[in-house]
């Protein structure tokens, strides 16, 4: 049975079947507008409303999941398995997808954007003014560009990331220059711990889902090449859930690399 209420009327009732549109429905949609996230809004490693998900019925993405729920509308990622979208739409659900922004100028576009669908624009507008406050606070204070740390982030498997991911974005606005870029890595490439000893960064990013992954938050540590390491300041860990997705939340992962990069201590708690 294909949808009935009016969109254009009472806020909609909403199916999210993206893990990273899961976070913004779950901050901007009242309560009794949201139907259904996925899975993965319940996972503290991956959301930062995984408390605020526990109380919605999950699904994995799949149609018949929706159908179940008759929603107004269904936000989608543009990881989302079109199969399932295509369905949806053949019986006259609306589907809308979401870019996956990795900037903070496309952050603002897809607040704006999830704010305007679930009829609470000025909500988002709210987020948008707070997240650009952490940023411009934490940019008034950062040192000259001549200052300023090289930093390599890493990721699991001995992964880092260059120009053009949101966390090298994120790097950059915590006043960080980012190795990656030096290596021409993108949003994606491997790197062999035995190679840190010729970036010789003056920090490491661990960027990590859980601090309880020895493979990262812990291997980097106890592996010998950080013995050879010019630099001896501390990793800083960055968790997973303030970087993967686009969202108000990635200025307090600035906050986080700024207050541990250089001391500057910005309020960025809700």
């Amino acid at each position: 049975m294909a949808a009935t209420r009016s969109v254009a009327g009472n806020p909609p009732r909403v199916v999210s079947i993206n893990a990273c549109t899961d976070q913004l429905v779950l901050k901007l949609a009242d309560p009794d507008q949201i139907a259904s996230v996925s899975e993965y809004a319940g996972s503290p490693s991956f959301s930062v409303m995984a408390e605020v998900a526990k109380a919605y019925p999950k699904n994995q993405g799949h149609a018949e999941e929706v159908l179940v729920h008759d929603p107004d509308l269904v936000i989608s990622g543009p990881y989302t398995n079109r199969a399932t979208a295509n369905r949806l739409e053949a019986l006259g659900y609306r589907v809308v997808t979401l870019d996956s922004p990795d900037t903070f100028p496309g952050i603002r576009d897809n607040l704006r954007r999830m704010g305007r669908l679930l009829g609470h624009p000025e909500r988002a507008q709210r987020l948008i003014e707070r997240m650009d406050r952490i940023l411009a606070a934490v940019a008034a204070e950062l040192p000259p560009e001549n200052r300023r740390l090289r930093a390599l982030a890493l990721r699991p498997n001995g992964v880092t990331v260059g120009k053009g991911s949101l966390l090298d974005t994120v790097m950059q606005a915590a006043g960080l220059r980012n190795v990656g870029r030096e290596l021409g890595a993108g949003s994606y490439r491997e790197l062999p711990l035995e190679h840190l000893v010729a970036t010789q960064p003056d920090l490491l990013v661990l960027a990590s889902s859980d601090t309880a992954q020895p493979s990262l938050a812990q291997g980097v540590m106890h592996h010998p090449v950080f013995d050879a390491l010019e630099s001896r300041r501390e990793p800083v860990w960055l968790p997973g859930r303030l970087w993967t997705c686009g969202g108000w939340f990635n200025a307090e992962a600035v906050a986080r690399l700024a207050e541990h990069a250089y001391g500057i201590r910005v309020d960025s708690e809700e």
